[in-house]
């Protein structure tokens, strides 16, 4: 269905595929206070204030990490079939309310819900934004690499915005105000852009992928290096059949644990090293600031280099960056190292996630096989934050990161392996065989 009022405003020169890509960004900028980053600095207030421990309260995290991984599924199917306007919408406003609900707690048990209904919106879950990257996927091809990592950087530049203020609102009201204010600006800031912007696909609006004149032919698109790696499309059980989509669940199980974990725990690793809260929020902030710049230029890079191999660089980074943790005596140049080196890397990360199921598997099914994938994501994710505060309350902490460290190296090794899927080639009918009846016809 086209939409004329947007047709006539945009005219005929400017592809709005560049207001979508402007309004992913937006959505990602604004619902990045659920992440894991922000809410490191929420566990410690949030924990003293509810007398729990940090442990239990990690667990609130997991479940808003499962729930959305039960959501994943139905969210994908209604994206591919319905797009993400309307749906996006009532994901942010779901969001916003619960996060101004959790202002009112005084129980453990009444967070974990609130938590695991924020869950169902989609929004602060790993690998990515369902909401915010399937619609892009359709809308680019060529240069799909760009558009999607300029959208990603809204969370990051988002998140380098949130820490500061984060931590001033906390220290200025309380935990609970601010939460309640950041899910004002949620339930309004998503729900409007979404109604406002957000359309399907470039066909209903009468235009083609990239802005192009004509339908994109991905079979001469192949030719040019690494612009996408098939131009067929997979259905979702199809692709659980290649053992491309099992080496990439592998290395994401393996690493999300890791991930979530370093995120969640780091900031009072860091603290209880003695090192200043101003310090602490200068170096966490410069994580996500770097995230910005990394994102730009593996996003570039994607568009002509083989996504895997940006993968590995990434998760190889990853792996560097703990090292500074592993060292760490509380040095200040150890938590500005590790965050540098992160923020590098996650580029390469998330660039992995942005591109390689609709490059490797179409994007016709792209929002059902993420909504499928993501539960591996989000289980191993949500077992990374508690089990992280159990190991760090019963081993060194030199110890726990080297077990990062071993997760980031394995999930780059099972990258490098994961080779575009191809499609089993006909086998040719061999000629009949002459039988001597034939033989004999064939003499005569």
């Amino acid at each position: 269905m086209r939409d004329p009022v947007l047709i006539r405003l945009i005219g005929g020169r400017f592809f709005y595929g560049w207001v979508m890509v402007a309004s992913a960004l937006a959505i990602n900028l604004l619902s990045s206070t659920l992440n894991p980053v922000i809410f490191s600095f929420f566990i410690g207030p949030m924990s003293e204030d509810l007398g729990v421990s940090t442990s239990a309260l990690s667990w609130s995290l997991t479940l808003r990490l499962v729930t959305a991984g039960l959501a994943g599924p139905l969210l994908g199917v209604l994206i591919d079939r319905h797009g993400t306007r309307w749906l996006g919408a009532a994901c942010g406003l779901l969001a916003g309310i619960t996060m101004m609900a959790l202002s009112f707690v005084h129980s453990l048990w009444l967070v974990y819900a609130l938590f695991a209904l924020t869950g169902f919106a989609g929004f602060g879950g790993p690998a990515g934004q369902l909401l915010t990257q399937v619609p892009l996927a359709r809308w680019f091809v060529l240069r799909r690499g760009r558009a999607l990592a300029v959208a990603t950087t809204g969370m990051a530049a988002g998140t380098t915005v949130a820490i500061p203020a984060t931590q001033a609102l906390i220290e200025a009201f309380d935990w609970r105000t601010t939460y309640a204010l950041f899910g004002l600006v949620v339930a309004v800031g998503i729900a409007g852009v979404s109604i406002l912007f957000v359309r399907r696909a470039p066909e209903d609006m009468g235009l083609h992928p990239d802005g192009a004149d004509q339908p994109l032919d991905l079979t001469a698109a192949l030719s040019r290096p690494s612009a996408i790696a098939t131009h067929e499309q997979w259905s979702v059980r199809e692709a659980l059949r290649t053992p491309a989509m099992w080496l990439l669940l592998a290395a994401l199980g393996c690493t999300g644990v890791a991930l979530t974990g370093t995120l969640v725990h780091r900031v009072h690793y860091w603290t209880d090293l003695g090192m200043s809260p101003a310090l602490v929020g200068l170096g966490t902030a410069l994580d996500p600031l770097t995230v910005v710049f990394s994102l730009m230029v593996f996003g570039s890079l994607g568009d002509r280099v083989p996504v895997r191999y940006l993968g590995v660089v990434g998760f190889g980074g990853l792996a560097l960056s703990i090292v500074p943790m592993i060292v760490s005596n509380g040095e200040a140049y150890t938590i500005l190292a590790h965050n540098f080196l992160w923020g590098a890397a996650a580029g390469g990360f998330i660039t992995l996630n942005n591109l390689v199921w609709p490059n490797y598997f179409g994007v016709q099914s792209v929002g059902a096989l993420r909504g499928v994938t993501l539960p591996v994501s989000i289980a191993a994710s949500g077992i990374g934050a508690p089990l992280y505060g159990y190991l760090l309350d019963a081993f060194a902490p030199s110890a726990v990161w080297t077990v990062s460290l071993s997760a980031f190296a394995l999930g780059a090794l099972l990258v490098f392996f994961a080779r575009p899927p191809r499609r089993p080639q006909p086998v040719e009918a061999a000629p009949p065989r002459l039988v001597p009846a034939d033989l004999e016809t064939r003499q005569v």
